[in-house]
């Protein structure tokens, strides 16, 4: 398979940037074009990210449900990933074996944030959105890259907090069940 540039799986949507009033915006990092097909991001069944929210807001936000949009417009709740695009500099990197953690095998943040590929990010749109709304703004990849540039990229960026992974596969302390651990982290960092 020859692929040399994989793009957000939302580039084309008119909610990938979010042109409603937002106070809520939830920044992640990419959500490729050729996986799982989704209807708004963190719209994976087995991602946590709604369940916590739900609960947090007592509505029912289901990416999947007709009122969907009117109800996270209606909260000001919004979602934008870091990454636009990713482009392979080693050309064998997008291989099947690679391409299966990149599209749908867990959608491994490692796989992309890494010197192995070049990510075109959305900082500037991110700030854009950020000033027009002066809104609370939460990073959603729990500790992150120790990448240096991907750490330049979020410096550009006024972060509110960081919150515990929603992710399946995201590692929470020994001891502690996930959902309520994630919950408890969020509950006391997103204020309504």
């Amino acid at each position: 398979m020859s692929i040399n540039q994989i793009n957000h799986q939302f580039q084309n949507e008119e909610f990938y940037l979010p042109n409603w009033e937002v106070k809520y915006l939830f920044v992640g990092t990419f959500n490729p074009s050729g996986g799982e097909n989704v209807n708004y991001y963190y719209g994976r069944e087995k991602n946590l990210f709604w369940k916590i929210l739900s609960q947090i807001f007592k509505v029912d936000f289901n990416p999947n449900s007709s009122n969907f949009f009117e109800l996270i417009i209606k909260h000001k709740i919004a979602c934008v990933d870091m990454i636009n695009s990713i482009n392979k500099i080693n050309s064998d990197y997008f291989t099947e074996n690679e391409l299966q953690f990149l599209l749908g095998k867990g959608y491994s943040d490692s796989k992309i944030i890494n010197n192995k590929l070049i990510r075109n990010y959305n900082t500037s749109e991110i700030n854009k959105i950020i000033n027009k709304n002066n809104c609370n703004v939460y990073s959603t990849w729990g500790k992150g890259s120790n990448l240096k540039e991907w750490k330049v990229e979020l410096n550009k960026l006024s972060f509110n907090e960081n919150l515990v992974s929603p992710s399946p596969v995201a590692r929470v302390p020994k001891g502690f069940q996930k959902v309520q651990y994630i919950l408890n982290d969020w509950s006391n960092k997103i204020i309504i």
